[in-house]
């Protein structure tokens, strides 16, 4: 009989389902990449602290120049607009670090505020420095911790932690903020 598959069931109600299936695909498929373009996530890779000047970062605040060296290089920077978080990775000079030495302050047990740190989920951010933070076991990863606080406005402070790897010239750092009240 025409219209009817091997079993005597009708063809039609197939076809239906299949091209509801191929639908729903297509609708996951786009909401996917409509979802990845209006994120909140942004990641930028400078190759020097110039470059990221000339692209504006350190103006909008993302690569802070007044504490990074004039020699930092290999920039990875990735940020969450909400919450404010930031992940960041440099290279610098050991001649040029005395701007980022006098800036730091060495701590010994980490501030609540980056005692646990969110896997930003980028190859270049160390795992010592994600999950609940173990200070121990980061400087036997090699790096010393400092921290920085500074006014973000009237009601919240910038909480900046870095694990510095002196020996290697390379540095990470975590933003967040806290509030003042």
């Amino acid at each position: 009989m025409p219209g009817f598959g091997r079993f005597g069931r009708p063809r039609k109600p197939l076809i239906i389902v299949a091209g509801a299936v191929i639908l729903l695909i297509a609708a996951w498929v786009a909401f996917s990449s409509l979802s990845a373009k209006f994120s909140d996530r942004y990641e930028s890779v400078y190759p020097s602290l110039a470059e990221a000047s000339k692209d504006g970062a350190t103006t909008r605040g993302w690569i802070p120049d007044d504490i990074l060296p004039a020699s930092s290089r290999n920039i990875h920077e990735v940020h969450n607009l909400s919450p404010l978080r930031q992940w960041c990775s440099f290279d610098f000079a050991t001649a040029d670090s005395d701007k980022l030495r006098k800036n730091l302050t060495r701590i010994d047990a980490l501030p609540p505020s980056v005692r646990r740190i969110q896997n930003p989920k980028v190859s270049w951010w160390p795992t010592a420095l994600t999950g609940n933070l173990d200070a121990q076991r980061i400087r036997k990863d090699g790096f010393d911790l400092y921290v920085i606080e500074r006014p973000a406005n009237a009601v919240t402070t910038e909480v900046l932690l870095f694990a510095v790897s002196w020996s290697k010239e390379r540095a990470f750092f975590y933003n967040t903020s806290k509030s003042n009240e």
